[in-house]
């Protein structure tokens, strides 16, 4: 059994967790590129970014979600 008791809460936790790294690092890049590389490169980072965006949002989402409906904290 998980630290927590539930080990559904820990997974959704640790791919947040990971998520949310890929998303600091994915502004990191954009954040370091600017106005060093072409358009067309700048433009590939922002996309990255707004994905990983998307991602951390989407895994934020599931581990919210998942303590409402399970209850656990």
């Amino acid at each position: 059994m998980s630290e927590t008791g539930c080990d559904e809460k820990d997974r959704l936790l640790i791919a947040y967790d990971r998520a949310s790294t890929e998303l600091s690092d994915a502004v990191a890049a954009l954040r370091k590129n600017e106005g060093v590389t072409g358009k067309d490169e700048y433009e590939a980072l922002c996309r990255a970014s707004e994905d990983a965006h998307m991602r951390t949002e989407q895994a934020r989402l599931a581990f919210e979600r998942h303590q409402q409906d399970h209850k656990c904290r």
